[in-house]
């Protein structure tokens, strides 16, 4: 009875952890499954109907923003969208419970659980010149929100999470996906205590590590996903600040885009409300591997039953 026991509890672990290594490479493409039993971000994607690039900007503007109008809008949307709402991100690791989110492939594909070290979502979008000049370093698929708005404070706080499926393993390397806040032309989105934008080469296992969370159990010392979400690293919740011009039109450009060509996808989550003259407080941190620890005190009452059918 122990050795079916042990084959048995063998066999579960390897079925529901196992993780296979496929395509090396830039261009590494291949199938995930998303049925792993855990609870990870809702997506709402950008339609032009039932959610437009207006609704984005509405959703993360605070109270004392008066006005905004949209400039430019550079996505894709539908089933396969690169630019939406989400709620759920407490559940999937982030600290952010809702907001909006845009992409460099599809928003979908960062719903956990981690099963692929290299989703992608191809856009067949320009890249963007301003990240270009920034990186430096040819991008593609860019998703952009462009808007004026007419704020009521002379100071803006930003808060959001960057995240990618370029971690860990191109770390270093010309993939270096990156995104920016272009306010009144200028990039804000920039690594706290430097004047670095933040991208994949400037917040990773090595380098600021302090602000980083490790998902990835294909190119680390993971042994499974520790968030239930597709991404296999993201930020902490991260604020940028910038200087705006009280009761006049500002401007201020979101873009992200996949640097050296178009495949593995990064995103970025932007709080709701997130766009505020008070720099907001820091959110609670969400606790280690919610659904891993449900499942394994799961096998340990099972064990312990059988254990227990047996003395008796």
């Amino acid at each position: 009875m122990k050795k079916l026991m042990t084959l048995f509890l063998s066999v579960f672990v390897l079925t529901a952890f196992a993780q296979q290594r496929e395509g090396e490479g830039p261009k590494r493409l291949m199938q995930i499954d998303k049925d792993q039993d855990c609870s990870s971000f809702v997506m709402q994607p950008v339609d032009g109907t039932n959610l437009t690039a207006n609704d984005l900007i509405e959703n993360i503007l605070g109270e004392d923003i008066q006005s905004f109008n949209l400039i430019n809008f550079q996505a894709t949307t539908g089933e396969d969208a690169s630019a939406g709402v989400f709620s759920g991100g407490g559940n999937a690791g982030i600290s952010l419970q809702n907001g909006i989110v845009i992409s460099s492939g599809f928003i979908s594909n960062a719903i956990g659980y981690n099963s692929s070290p290299s989703i992608t979502g191809e856009l067949n979008l320009s890249g963007d010149s301003d990240l270009n000049d920034l990186i430096p370093q040819n991008t593609f698929d860019a998703t952009i929100l462009e808007f004026e708005f007419v704020p009521s404070f002379d100071q803006i706080f930003i808060q959001f999470v960057f995240g990618s499926e370029e971690y860990n393993e191109y770390v270093g390397s010309n993939f270096n996906d990156a995104f920016g806040f272009f306010l009144n032309g200028e990039n804000i989105a920039l690594t706290p205590g430097t004047e670095d934008p933040i991208s994949i080469n400037t917040i990773n296992l090595g380098q600021n590590s302090s602000l980083y969370i490790n998902n990835d159990p294909f190119d680390s010392d993971l042994s499974e996903p520790l968030y239930c979400t597709e991404m296999d690293g993201f930020t902490t919740v991260l604020v940028v600040e910038g200087d705006v011009i009280p009761n006049e039109v500002n401007t201020i450009k979101l873009a992200i885009a996949d640097a050296g060509d178009d495949v593995l996808d990064s995103w970025v989550f932007i709080g709701a409300e997130g766009f505020t003259g008070v720099e907001p407080p820091q959110p609670t941190p969400v606790p280690l591997g919610n659904w891993a620890l449900i499942l394994g005190m799961g096998l340990i009452l099972f064990f312990t039953f059988m254990r227990l059918r047996k003395i008796f």
